[in-house]
């Protein structure tokens, strides 16, 4: 049920003080994360948006959780920077959203992903009390950093009204690559081949095509150098792996987009590693899929959400409903942790947080 529109810290702790059970939602970008049941009460966080305190020279950005992330980017372009774990969905999610479900883009593939860059956060937790944890400058050391541990939470500790992030610079320029292989083995080989060289890679993203595998490279910078990198890069792959043939990116916002090409009914993030893919692909192969920051992060749409739920059990592996009527977004292998238990205990002694 729908609790209305909330536009201030005040108001959230009241609402969580005033009812039995709370469910945040943003910009209800993310469908099969908000199935709750008639008693439970959504958090609407949308009304807390705009950015706070911006410091272009620190590299330090505080936002408010319900703002778009498209509102932040289109901010951070105009002194050239950038989020560079390159929020998913910027123009439907909030970046609290973001955050709480750990949506990390291809181009986190070179610097990392959410929880490299957020410094702080204001929170309300499940006995209505607001508290900062984590700081605002870079430089921070003070012990358990719950701000990074809130990343991925899904809103179960704590509610997150207000973030800190540090930010980078940008590249002027961009040049995706789209390289041919004829196997998953051989993309494989190529991805292992692209993280022992030289050669810097904001995107290394791989999946199925219609001749075989594409393997997708980005590369950042000046223009007056991308083009010879790139050449070089493609060159260093023609000698260490079997490449079929390489090609230029027709569109490079559609190569950086991991979820771009994934229509289906369902579409789940599998947390994974490059040596759990063969294994995985051969029971997934009829799905759309793609296999992001280097073969870390598996993207699947597929209408037979229950096939799937059955394919990670058996493969041992965690994976995330994001969209999709489902009654639980978590499936496959349980991943809380001990640590999870105890923060939950101290933070929602109640468990008012759903």
């Amino acid at each position: 049920m729908t609790g209305g529109m909330l536009n201030s810290v005040a108001e959230l702790q009241a609402f969580v003080n005033d009812h039995e059970r709370t469910h945040v939602v943003g910009r209800r970008s993310k469908t099969a994360l908000h199935q709750v049941d008639p008693d439970t009460m959504l958090a609407d966080m949308s009304g807390m948006r705009g950015i706070t305190e911006y410091q272009p020279q620190e590299y330090t950005l505080t936002v408010r959780a319900g703002t778009r992330v498209s509102e932040i980017q289109a901010e951070l372009r105009k002194e050239g920077q950038y989020l560079p774990f390159d929020p998913l969905l910027p123009n439907h999610a909030s970046i609290g959203g973001t955050v709480a479900c750990n949506l990390s883009g291809s181009r986190r593939h070179r610097y990392g992903g959410i929880r490299d860059f957020i410094l702080g956060a204001q929170v309300v937790d499940g006995l209505g009390r607001a508290f900062r944890v984590g700081g605002k400058v870079v430089k921070n050391a003070a012990g358990f950093d719950l701000s990074k541990f809130l990343v991925g939470s899904m809103g179960k500790y704590a509610i997150m009204t207000d973030l800190t992030f540090k930010v980078f610079p940008d590249a002027p320029d961009y040049q995706g690559l789209r390289l041919q292989y004829e196997t998953l083995d051989d993309a494989l080989n190529a991805v292992f081949h692209c993280n022992r060289s030289a050669h810097e890679l904001d995107v290394l993203d791989f999946a199925p095509c219609d001749r075989g595998w594409s393997l997708l490279a980005g590369l950042a910078g000046f223009q007056d150098t991308l083009p010879q990198r790139a050449k070089q890069f493609v060159a260093t792959m023609r000698a260490e792996s079997a490449l079929l043939d390489a090609t230029e990116a027709e569109d490079n916002a559609s190569l950086r987009d991991p979820l771009g090409g994934l229509t289906d009914d369902f579409l789940a993030k599998v947390v994974i590693s490059p040596r759990q893919i063969p294994s995985f692909d051969a029971r997934v192969h009829e799905m759309q899929r793609r296999y992001s920051a280097g073969g870390n992060i598996a993207w699947l749409a597929t209408h037979d959400i229950d096939a799937l739920k059955k394919i990670l059990e058996a493969e041992h592996l965690p994976g995330m409903v994001l969209r999709g009527a489902i009654d639980r977004p978590l499936i496959g292998k349980n991943i809380e942790s001990p640590l999870a238990a105890r923060v939950k205990r101290v933070l929602d002694p109640h468990n008012k947080l759903l």
